[in-house]
């Protein structure tokens, strides 16, 4: 019992039909699958177009018919394969996968894993995601001797230091010159002035007071010194 033949058709139809009717033994049915992760989580399995066989679906749509051209032939065909399902309980499908049925009678498939029924899944293949083994290293090299690097630094800067720009080459940069910063001292002579002024003031009225007070006591001296001889007599 050849397959092939009926294994490549099933195959081209399949690419581009999401049902493909085996006649009353039911219908391989194909289903797209989105890019999935794996159990454990290491590789993510790009979209794919799953195969799966479903007894149940028994009406002819005439697919596999028209492009097999010979319709007694397909039927013969598949008549042996549904009798030695049910005797062997597993059908070989040459490079397409295989037919097997159950205890229980029911009938399911497995598609070959080299079998590729997704016609936009061209090129796309697993893609590990497992960590590094070794972790990624920067390598900078660095001058170990702290003189290495000062001499570095004074071949740069020998006599003003550079500025570096991102759009042209390194500018030196003009010594600045730290102005004075003048400060505002507060005005003494004003102040002192001032001051000097108060306390005349503050004499002053103080003496007119004690004046007033001890005037009595001190009228024969204010006599004297307010009057002469001649107008004391006349007084």
């Amino acid at each position: 019992m050849d397959t092939s033949q009926l294994s490549s058709h099933c195959i081209e139809l399949l690419r581009t039909h999401n049902r493909v009717s085996l006649g009353s033994m039911g219908s391989f049915m194909a289903e797209d699958t989105p890019a999935t992760l794996t159990k454990n989580g290491h590789i993510l399995l790009p979209p794919g177009r799953r195969i799966f066989f479903r007894e149940s679906e028994t009406w002819n749509d005439g697919l596999l018919e028209e492009a097999y051209g010979e319709k007694e032939e397909l039927g013969a065909l598949l008549s042996d394969i549904s009798k030695k399902l049910a005797r062997e309980k597993s059908v070989t499908l040459h490079s397409f996968g295989k037919l097997r049925k159950t205890r229980e009678g029911d009938v399911f498939f497995v598609m070959d894993k080299n079998v590729s029924v997704n016609p936009n899944g061209f090129g796309l293949v697993p893609l590990s995601l497992r960590p590094l083994l070794v972790p990624a290293k920067v390598r900078c090299d660095l001058p170990k001797d702290t003189s290495q690097a000062a001499e570095l630094q004074e071949q740069e800067t020998p006599d003003q230091p550079v500025q570096r720009t991102t759009d042209g080459p390194a500018l030196p940069v003009a010594n600045k010159i730290p102005q004075k910063t003048t400060v505002n001292k507060p005005k003494k002579k004003a102040s002192t002035g001032v001051l000097v002024v108060l306390t005349v003031i503050l004499v002053v009225i103080l003496c007119l007071i004690l004046i007033y007070i001890f005037r009595d006591s001190l009228k024969p001296l204010l006599e004297q010194i307010l009057y002469s001889a001649e107008e004391r007599q006349l007084l």
